[in-house]
């Protein structure tokens, strides 16, 4: 039995301690999996919508986005409620959201009502994804962490890289409603595996409930943050940063910003806990999370265009030379994991972040004439670094902060994600936009080498943006 006296995992009664951690992990991580399921697959049904509901693709772009906005701003909100009502409980509610969701998905007449649907489900995956590092820090002792966080990043892994390859089948054996058809009886089966196996933690003695109120306040400006930065990134990278609906996008959100920074301060139950940036664990981790998110983000819009349209390599090829990115995870997360439980998080946080950026910057000087193992391999080398950078800086976030903020700390893993991940898509999409010419994008068709670069100049300025994360890593300390 472990004795360490950061153990907060639950009584001993029933499935015996050890046995529970791995049940509880297994049931987490495959909440995770599906989460990333169910914003993965839909991708590749996009084609067929449009044929179905008779649209343009700048339309279809919402049923993601929707699903990302759905996610992303009630997340910290949701973490909140967490730590005062009960991780077990919200964790519940969200994976009986999802499959409402799907089936609505999956039944809709017109777009709006898919739009709908895919925001609903989006909200169910928060209540997820605010929870899953949250129930694993506190099952888990201080020295098996990094083990477990592994694990999970293994399943999100695993989520991506089958994503794309089953959403294909299934479209090309029945049609897009498949795509949620197919998801429910896995998420039913999840909600009865939360309800079975994870014990409550609603009677948590560090959680007093006494008084609470939710900081309606802080929720609505949180919100403007949230959307209105996923409204100027979707707009930069169909207008440029300086068009002027941008720029006041931008200012709408810098005030809201700061509008929601002197309301947390001032309140007694604030949606943001802004005391845990005091550590410097924390922050530069979240700091590290987002811009290395922001690179695996504009790598994943960039890498079609690569691949496909630079180096004229069909989408099954692409696919299978993009795999290794996802799936060395499988191998990798967990021995990261393990090794940052021996020997502390920051070493193995700053080796993977740093292999990440070699791998970016290797991808820049390959051309056209490049032999498919060059970008096979090099693509690994970056795909090794994420594996190994996510489960030590996750850790290593999770463990700088008190008992009763676990699940606003998971928010914040899960935002910064989020948010990372579109920012850089965004970021990448403006770039290679702005390098051919807005008018010239689709003649890059004919045109590899100038797609190639294009492609080039856009990895470059996601591998500056990446190092920034690197920085933050360096200026940690200890741990």
């Amino acid at each position: 039995m472990n004795s360490e006296p950061d153990f907060v995992g639950p009584p001993q009664t029933g499935t015996g301690r050890l046995q529970y951690k791995w049940v509880l992990l297994l049931v987490v991580a495959s909440g995770g999996f599906l989460s990333i399921m169910n914003a993965g697959m839909v991708n590749i049904g996009a084609p067929d919508m449009i044929d179905d509901f008779k649209t343009g693709a700048s339309l279809i772009v919402w049923v993601n986005l929707a699903f990302v906005m759905g996610t992303t701003v009630p997340l910290l909100p949701l973490s909140r409620m967490s730590d005062v009502f009960g991780r077990k409980r919200l964790y519940l509610a969200g994976a009986l959201v999802v499959p409402v969701g799907l089936t609505l998905s999956a039944i809709s007449q017109d777009l709006f009502q898919l739009i709908a649907a895919r925001t609903a489900t989006g909200i169910g995956s928060a209540m997820i994804l605010a929870n899953d590092n949250a129930l694993v820090t506190q099952t888990f002792p201080a020295s098996e962490r990094g083990k477990a966080q592994g694990m999970m990043n293994m399943a999100f892994g695993l989520g991506i890289g089958l994503s794309f390859f089953l959403g294909g089948v299934l479209v090309d054996i029945f049609d897009w409603r498949a795509l949620f058809w197919a998801r429910i009886p896995a998420q039913l089966l999840l909600v009865f595996a939360i309800w079975r196996f994870v014990r409550s933690d609603s009677k948590d003695p560090s959680r007093d409930t006494t008084g609470y109120s939710v900081d309606f306040a802080g929720v609505l400006l949180l919100a403007v943050v949230m959307v209105g930065s996923l409204l100027a990134i979707n707009q930069a990278g169909r207008l440029g940063l300086s068009s002027a609906l941008v720029i006041v996008i931008i200012g709408i959100v810098a005030l809201a910003l700061l509008l929601l920074i002197i309301v947390e301060k001032r309140s007694n139950f604030p949606v943001i806990q802004l005391n845990l940036f005091r550590s410097r664990v924390f922050s530069s981790g979240v700091t590290a999370q987002f811009f290395g998110q922001m690179a695996h983000g504009g790598w994943n819009f960039l890498a079609p265009f690569l691949l496909i349209t630079g180096m004229g390599y069909s989408a099954s090829i692409a696919g299978l030379i993009v795999l290794p990115f996802h799936t060395i995870r499988l191998v990798l997360s967990p021995i990261s994991g393990a090794l940052s439980d021996k020997f502390g998080t920051r070493p193995a946080s700053f080796i993977g972040h740093i292999t990440l950026l070699i791998g970016l910057v290797l991808l820049t000087k390959l051309g056209t004439d490049a032999p498919i193992w060059q970008y096979v391999m090099i693509i690994t080398i970056g795909g090794a670094g994420l594996s190994i950078f996510l489960p030590a800086n996750n850790s290593a976030i999770m463990g700088s902060v008190p008992r009763d903020s676990l699940s606003i700390a998971s928010g914040f893993l899960a935002t910064s994600r989020s948010i990372g991940n579109s920012m850089g898509m965004a970021l990448a999409a403006a770039i290679y936009a702005s390098t051919l010419g807005s008018g010239r994008v689709v003649e890059a068709v004919t045109a590899p080498i100038e797609a190639v670069n294009a492609v080039g100049q856009g990895i470059t300025v996601v591998a500056l943006v990446s190092a920034i994360g690197l920085v933050a890593i360096v200026l940690r300390g200890r741990g």
